[in-house]
């Protein structure tokens, strides 16, 4: 059916409901703005209210990866720029003098539509758009400069309701949205260093946050616990990360507060037994990376409540006991397993056993360690049925190359209906493993084979012939068997697969 006919059958209202469906198509979106005016009236405020959350990041790649992986976050910023053509200053002139930022003026004003505003997404898009007007570091800067003022205010002016706010100024978006949108609900201050004063600010201006998520460094305990409290009940969601005396700051905050922490990051940092006797009745994540001082008691002497399903030990010199310890309280309600790389001890293997047996429901496991048994990854594995991303990059593995192959044989058998990412790196894994691998996992999406000694051209052949259509990602960097012949043809078969190989820094499909 035409949209004209579509348009004389059914009401505005029920065309609305259709095209409100599409939520979560940013293409089909975009298609139905390009149809009529009705269609992009209706399409406009569903794509623009929370235009960023259509770019995923992957914060397991480099920075090079993080952006170019939204090759489109440029026209994003070249399309809220252009909103801008009627109404900028003399201040900002010289934006409208540059063809490459601002192209046409639109029909339009996609900056009112906006909900959600996430200004280090908007500011890392807003580089990559200037970085291709020009190659002088000092205009590249100023235009950044310049753009993101000009749109600082526009947003400031022209939204009218904002429902989350990420940002890290204070000056330019923080103070100002705030005080005209009083009713924000989501507030993301992760990547702003917080002071007493930005505490008192929200104390005042805040009252119905259900989502907050802040860093937490010289703040005062008692202001912190008052913020929170302050909120009626409404909190949902409190994420706090502590960059300096986790062990102050959590004893300083009340029992209530601590019983509301659904998020909690430690890094870097000694525990010095700053968990110990608290009650977190609401903790879903917890990320102690990179901490010192974490003891073969430490997770006894914590109450976390039944819903702690995420736990990230990456860099953290824990022991096997430790592990232990927390696999068992977590039981079946763990879900994600971070060790990146984990252990002050030689194995970890009795850890990943425990896990084996009390943790059936990992959808996700990482792990990176000096040495492990491949049998107790194996345990793993067919307990955990529903493991969707398995990595095992950089484990120097002291066994018989037999049994990397009895491994994959096994995650084939019991994960290869739900398997969507699997890192191999640094193994010695077979050619027949690897082709019987792809052959079977059909929903892999993201697969690294680096450094992988016996990975060769036949393995990239299958990979394309099983994989196209739904791989993402494939590395096979420094993979000596592997030439750039194949790797040509593999760009082609493998349409929308970023490739990683010596001879490509970086390539991308057709999307």
């Amino acid at each position: 059916m035409s949209t004209q006919s579509l348009e004389k059958t059914l009401p505005t209202e029920c065309i609305h409901e259709i095209i409100s469906h599409l939520t979560h198509d940013s293409k089909a979106l975009n298609n139905c703005i390009r149809t009529n005016r009705l269609f992009a009236r209706l399409s406009a405020p569903l794509l623009y209210k929370n235009p960023w959350k259509y770019f995923s990041i992957e914060e397991e790649e480099g920075e090079l990866v993080k952006r170019e992986i939204n090759p489109k976050g440029a026209l994003l910023i070249g399309t809220y720029l252009s909103c801008l053509e009627n109404d900028l200053s003399v201040e900002f002139s010289s934006l409208k003098e540059n063809y490459i930022l601002i192209t046409t003026k639109t029909s339009l004003d996609y900056i009112s539509f906006t909900r959600h505003i996430s200004v280090p997404t908007m500011y890392r898009f807003l580089e990559t758009l200037v970085a291709t007007a020009t190659t002088s570091n000092v205009e590249r800067s100023r235009m950044i400069q310049e753009a993101f003022s000009a749109l600082s205010k526009a947003f400031n002016d022209r939204c009218t309701s904002i429902d989350s706010l990420e940002t890290c100024w204070q000056t330019t978006f923080f103070s100002p949205m705030i005080q005209r949108f009083p009713n924000v609900s989501h507030l993301d201050l992760l990547q702003y260093e917080n002071t007493d004063d930005t505490l008192r600010f929200i104390i005042e201006n805040c009252k119905r946050l259900r989502v907050f998520k802040l860093v937490v460094r010289n703040c005062t305990p008692i202001l912190l616990s008052n913020l929170v409290e302050t909120q009626k009940g409404c909190l949902d969601e409190l994420c706090i990360k502590i960059t300096a005396s986790p062990k102050s700051l959590l004893a300083g905050l009340s029992p209530s507060v601590i019983a509301k922490i659904t998020d909690l990051r430690i890094n870097g940092l000694q525990i010095d037994h700053a968990l110990d006797g608290l009650k977190f009745q609401k903790l879903r994540s917890l990320d102690i990376s990179d901490c010192h001082s974490v003891e073969d008691k430490t997770f006894n002497v914590v109450e976390f409540g039944k819903m702690l399903t995420e736990v990230n030990l990456s860099e953290t010199k824990v022991s096997e006991e430790a592990i232990i310890s927390l696999a068992s309280h977590c039981k079946q309600n763990l879900r994600k397993m971070i060790m990146l790389p984990c252990g002050a001890a030689d194995s970890v293997e009795k850890g990943i056993k425990a896990l084996a047996t009390h943790c059936p429901n990992l959808v996700e496991f990482r792990l990176d360690v000096i040495r492990v048994e491949i049998k107790s990854i194996m345990e793993l594995v067919k307990s955990c049925k529903g493991m969707q991303v398995l990595v095992l990059g950089g484990v120097e593995i002291n066994n018989e190359d037999c049994l990397l192959d009895e491994l994959m044989e096994c995650i084939r058998s019991n994960i290869n209906h739900s398997i969507t990412m699997l890192d191999l790196r640094e193994w010695g894994v077979s050619e027949h493993s690897v082709v019987e691998l792809v052959r079977d996992c059909r929903k892999l999406s993201k697969l690294f084979l680096r450094y992988c000694r016996n990975v060769n051209d036949n393995c990239i052949k299958s990979i394309c012939k099983f994989l196209a259509g739904n791989l993402k990602h494939l590395d096979v960097s420094n993979c000596p068997l592997v030439t750039p012949d194949v790797i040509t043809k593999a760009e082609v078969d493998l349409a929308g697969c970023r490739i990683i190989h010596a001879s490509r820094i970086y390539c991308i499909g057709i999307i």
